[in-house]
């Protein structure tokens, strides 16, 4: 049997086994005996009938950035923009869905584990450019303001390459600032 044959023989049982899984009573009965016979008369695996079926799974994520990450390897995967918001009885869990094959789901898995750390990474050092480049940091004016006489610590060749990057980062920042109701208006001197 060519693999043209086997690829319609495998969708043809693939059709069977949803309907045995939906099925109710005898239609499901006998929908699974036709699947095991067809599938033992060609010598086929259940791995190799379901591997592209297209079926809905479920990831979770812990944040709003997290599922948009998400949300975008979905679509980097299958192509597809659409998924499922999960609204379920524990509707709190913070869950998306995708129609896709148990491979892709695999890679989405792969991806999104991959790239959310990626986005930790990039975020912290956002974040160091963000306090750097707004001047987050206490002056003579705080109430509890002490001059910081502490040696730098010597720095990873990591901790480098990210304050590296928020410098950069910062050069980029709009650095707005707050209203000066907020701030006070700074003294003129004579």
């Amino acid at each position: 049997m060519d693999q043209i044959q086997r690829d319609k023989i495998a969708a043809k049982l693939k059709k069977i086994k949803a309907l045995a899984e939906r099925g109710v009573g005898g239609e499901k009965e006998t929908a699974m005996r036709m699947y095991e016979d067809l599938k033992a008369r060609y010598e086929l695996e259940d791995e190799e009938i379901m591997l592209d079926a297209v079926t809905l799974h479920w990831f979770g994520y812990a944040d709003e950035l997290e599922e948009r990450v998400l949300r975008w390897i979905f679509y980097k995967v299958t192509g597809d923009a659409s998924y499922h918001i999960y609204t379920g009885k524990y509707s709190r869990r913070k869950k998306r869905g995708c129609d896709c094959t148990e491979i892709e789901a695999a890679e989405i898995t792969l991806l999104y584990n991959f790239y959310k750390e990626e986005l930790k990474r990039e975020l912290e050092a956002f974040l160091v450019a963000f306090r750097c480049g707004n001047d987050l940091y206490p002056d003579e004016t705080a109430r509890c303001y002490k001059e910081n006489d502490v040696e730098a610590p010597e720095r990873t060749d990591e901790e480098k390459r990210m304050l590296k990057k928020a410098a950069w980062y910062s050069n980029f920042m709009d650095k707005r600032k707050p209203p000066t109701a907020l701030i006070g208006e700074p003294e003129e001197e004579d």
